[in-house]
């Protein structure tokens, strides 16, 4: 007899509400859409292709320990028990920082950990008890930008989101909403409507990317294309022509503008004339925005994961941010907004103290270090143990090849995943954990983020108990603190297996996860608060204003780079390409690589995408096998010439390059090339402050290897 529960898909920021139908054992044997759940919105292919994740033959089911070298490969490792691999590694982990140091055992996070709440407070106590400030996230490759730029102009961390339901005009830069269901937004998955509606009532969507988005359409808004890596210079452009055409509201800016003259000072000496050239954008266009942003009765600009991987994500978060503040359109129905949550924003300072590294002495953030100096901390000795948490570093960071070759040198390397991939390759144990349908959650870390468009608090039950001996990682976590003879929430007889501080967050609105899972289809909505609350809610700095020119951008260096970048812009040769990444439907960074039917047909190959004229400049055909390059790395693929991309730009996907994941079947067998091997690592690799990784519009070349298309 089939039986029926709901659950929620955790693989981006929706959340969708989903059904699982399973059958007398218990197994679930379909993932399906819910269509009555109030919520509304419906789960893409992605999340319904997870159960080939959950059922994978592939899957990590023990604790394994290396028994070859660790320069050795494909890696050979041996069936031990729990109690073995936390003894074993707590004593090397003892060992490490008793001999060199806190700061010699260093922690990666990784995605995932995003979409499991109990797992994301506890990773973050793991490592204060470790009392390292090594604590490496997939933020710097994704969003730190945002948390420093918001942090230094607010006095703490807040994400403020687009009023998509009720604007009238959105201007979307470095954002695929089709693809990846926006980022730091959560918004019910609509397949695109909440843009149609915008048309419908008349309002305007206007998308600035370099490729021509599948979501734009004459239904939903036009692409503007613009220069990869240059997005800062046309939003100081579109600032200026908004000041100059009478668009700001000089009276909220003086109500609650700190350092506006500064701000002011900045955006007009960036003469659209001075700096549009390097973005391929006109200034008749930047007017044309500029004047429909100002005759519309509401406008929010909204910047999302491809501008944040550029060389000046801290400068183009903070410019979008004043755009939506300058303009009256902060705290306004149909512009940016705070959405409720279960807690506030808490005053939180830029610096803490410092780290030294290759670079020098390097301020620490309230976020993560640089990750693309982790190989030289490894090397250097500094770091002499690594716990992966979730995460995928030799993928997912720049430099793989580097990356790995780094960890070899580890004296101790942990991965906790629930699939063996490249990165645990390099793994002295691998600890395996429980994947989403394994465990029970609450959506209370993007509530936490106040990042929803409908505030709520989603409850799910583990829908099939863990096979073989996978935990979760709150267990594992908890677990490696008593085998380390530190203070963890398993020493009590009344845990609640991490839910404490998870209950702790609900119980600000009268909740706690038991109630939210009696509720009616297990979620409570939290409720709307008016829009201009921001203003009391997020600015928490000493001054109780918005920072409109952050003194820490300034003594980063920050403005001086600004100018530095633009000339370097202005002086590079007409014929140069530049690489970006993309998402697509089928794919999600690397977690669904070993997903038979996303990784058949057409599915089975990734190629770099190529537009016309540069394709017949070069003499390529579709098809033709080239060689990818540049001073970092080079790659072997085959080309696809497509007319979504403007002349200098060049696209792949990022998620492939398994040739080196050796016990994934499906993977290994299609394995395609890594992107992010062509990202420079090292000193000076990253932007200041938020320490982000240059991920997007990376100079390469091409060379052809063979002529042989379709």
């Amino acid at each position: 007899m089939t039986t029926e529960k709901q659950t929620f898909c955790r693989i981006c920021e929706p959340n969708c509400t989903m059904l699982v139908e399973s059958n007398e054992a218990g197994e679930p044997t379909k993932l399906k859409p819910y269509p009555n759940h109030p919520l509304g919105g419906k789960p893409c292919n992605k999340g319904l292709n997870f159960l080939s994740v959950h059922k994978d033959p592939d899957r990590l089911n023990w604790p394994l320990k290396r028994t070859n070298g660790k320069n050795e490969f494909p890696a050979e490792f041996e069936r031990i028990t729990w109690d073995q691999a936390l003894s074993e590694i707590a004593e090397r982990l003892r060992a490490s920082q008793k001999a060199y140091g806190p700061n010699s055992v260093a922690t990666y996070t990784g995605n995932p950990l995003g979409f499991d709440i109990r797992a994301l407070t506890s990773v973050y106590s793991f490592a204060s008890h470790l009392g390292s400030s090594m604590e490496f996230t997939a933020g710097t490759q994704d969003c730190c930008n945002k948390n420093i730029a918001t942090t230094a102009m607010y006095g703490g961390l807040s994400f403020l989101v687009p009023d998509l339901h009720h604007t009238d005009y959105l201007l979307c830069l470095g954002a695929n909403p089709k693809a990846s269901h926006w980022t730091l937004v959560e918004v019910p998955n609509d397949s695109g409507e909440i843009l149609k509606n915008i048309k419908r009532r008349g309002g305007t969507v206007t998308f600035v990317n370099p490729r021509k988005l599948e979501i734009s359409t004459p239904e939903t808004g036009e692409t503007v294309q613009i220069k990869p890596d240059t997005d800062v210079y046309f939003l100081a452009a579109l600032s200026h022509e908004i000041e100059r055409l009478g668009g700001f509201d000089e009276a909220k800016l003086s109500k609650y503008g700190e350092h506006v003259t500064q701000y002011l000072s900045f955006i007009r000496a960036c003469d659209p004339e001075r700096i549009l050239s390097v973005t391929g954008i006109s200034r008749s266009q930047v007017t044309e925005i500029a004047e429909g942003m100002i005759s519309a009765t509401s406008a929010a600009v909204y910047m999302a994961t491809g501008v944040n991987q550029g060389r000046q994500g801290v400068l183009s978060c903070w410019l979008v941010e004043m755009l939506n503040f300058a303009t009256g359109n902060l705290g306004r129905e149909g512009g940016t907004y705070m959405p409720n949550g279960l807690t506030e924003p808490m005053a939180t300072p830029i610096f803490i103290n410092e780290i030294e590294s290759v670079d020098g002495m390097l301020p620490k953030t309230p976020f993560a270090p640089p990750a693309t100096l982790l190989p030289d901390w490894i090397e250097s000795g500094d770091i002499r143990c690594l716990i992966s948490t979730g995460g995928n570093p030799v993928m997912s960071c720049g430099g793989g090849p580097g990356l790995r070759n780094a960890f070899s040198q580890l004296d101790l390397m942990v991965a906790i995943d629930i699939l063996p991939t490249v990165t645990t390759e390099s793994a002295d144990y691998v600890l395996p954990a429980t994947d989403w349908l394994e465990r029970e959650d609450v959506t209370a870390f993007s509530a936490n983020l106040r990042t929803q468009l409908i505030p709520n608090i989603q409850y799910t039950e583990a829908i099939a108990e863990p096979a073989f001996e996978r935990k979760t990682d709150w267990w594992i976590h908890a677990k490696l603190l008593q085998a380390l003879d530190v203070a963890s929430p398993l020493d009590s007889e009344t845990h609640q297996d991490g839910w404490e501080l998870v209950n702790l967050l609900l119980s600000a609105h009268g909740l706690s996860k038991d109630l939210v899972k009696e509720a009616p289809h297990q979620m409570v909505f939290l409720g709307d608060l008016p829009k201009d609350s921001v203003f009391e809610r997020a600015l928490v700095n000493p001054e109780g204003r918005i920072d409109c020119y952050p003194r820490a951008f300034v003594s980063s260096g920050l403005f001086e780079r600004f100018e530095t970048v633009l000339e370097e812009l202005q002086k590079e040769p007409p014929d140069i390409l530049k690489l970006i990444s993309m998402r697509t439907t089928h794919m999600h960074n690397s977690w669904l690589m070993n997903v038979p039917s996303l990784r058949s047909g057409a599915l089975a190959e990734q190629r770099l995408r190529i537009s016309p004229e540069d394709a017949a400049a070069r003499e390529l055909h579709q098809g033709s096998r080239v060689r990818l390059y540049n001073d970092f790395g080079d790659l072997e693929c085959r080309i696809d010439i497509r007319d979504d991309l403007g002349p200098g730009v060049v696209a792949m996907t990022h998620g492939f390059g398994n040739r080196d994941a050796h016990r994934l079947s499906i993977a290994s067998h299609a394995p395609g090339v890594n992107v992010n091997e062509l990202i420079a690592m090292g000193p000076r690799s990253y932007e200041p402050l938020s320490y982000m990784s240059w991920m997007t519009g990376i100079p390469v070349r091409i060379e052809l290897i063979n002529s042989m298309g379709d």
